[in-house]
């Protein structure tokens, strides 16, 4: 933005009081979702993982009735059930249950919803464009992220982890790149039509993930799990098929 000198359009909205109101709570929320999700994986297998996160679509939907952005039909809540009962079969057949993990998990999902419902607000009720979204929030992100590791990392961190970096910067390089394509592929998905159809969009993304992991990585994945996951799938492909529906009657 400085480099190309773009106008920042609601730049005169951006005041103290609307920063700490709007853009705070999505660094805060954005961090705990990394913080929380990123800990689940220490004591989950990443198929599992990924299943649980289908859950998100229902909090997700909850919060978005709660800040009246969003009125679903009764259709549309049936499908995002039945995305969560089929993942509920499948943490039932996980051999490698934690509590711990699912708690973190649950934990990542719930600030990860209110950060797609308070970016909603920003993007589509005070008209800021993908731009201007970006570029007040990544840095307030980023800051919080680095906050929690002050507290949370740092500390404990010892000569040999910080070598580890220092010895494997291109991954780690790789990793922040693809963390901004997500971040900005997110917002616009977010503004161009509404977090929940991100969420949705993220399930059926994490199917993948999970048959990849279990065909290609060696996770081993139970035949209940399995069956858990195609009903997961099939709320999703008929959550699409309703909005597709009630798009064509407006």
């Amino acid at each position: 933005v400085k480099i190309t000198g773009m106008q920042m359009e609601r730049s005169k909205t951006m005041t103290t009081a609307f920063y700490l109101k709007r853009i705070c709570p999505i660094g805060a929320l954005s961090a705990g979702t990394v913080v929380f999700g990123m800990t689940s994986y220490l004591f989950l297998t990443v198929a599992f993982v990924q299943m649980l996160k289908a859950f998100t679509p229902v909090m997700t939907m909850m919060g978005l009735v709660l800040f009246r952005l969003e009125n679903p039909s009764r259709q549309v809540v049936m499908c995002v059930l039945s995305i969560c009962i089929g993942t509920a079969i499948a943490g039932y057949g996980e051999l490698n249950f934690s509590l711990m993990g699912v708690s973190c998990m649950i934990g990542a999902q719930m600030f990860e919803a209110l950060k797609l419902i308070f970016t909603q607000i920003v993007l589509q009720k005070n008209k800021f464009s993908l731009v201007e979204t970006l570029y007040y929030i990544t840095p307030t992100s980023a800051a919080c992220v680095f906050f929690f590791a002050c507290i949370m990392e740092f500390p404990v961190m010892t000569q040999e982890d910080f070598a580890k970096v220092a010895n494997n910067t291109k991954p780690f390089l790789l990793s922040c790149v693809v963390a901004i394509m997500t971040n900005v592929i997110n917002t616009f998905v977010v503004q161009s039509s509404n977090a929940l159809v991100l969420k949705l969009a993220v399930t059926a993304r994490n199917a993948l993930l999970v048959l990849f992991n279990a065909a290609f990585m060696g996770e081993e994945v139970t035949g209940l799990e399995v069956w858990g996951y195609v009903v997961s799938l099939s709320g999703f492909l008929s959550y699409n098929i309703v909005k597709l529906k009630e798009q064509q009657k407006r």
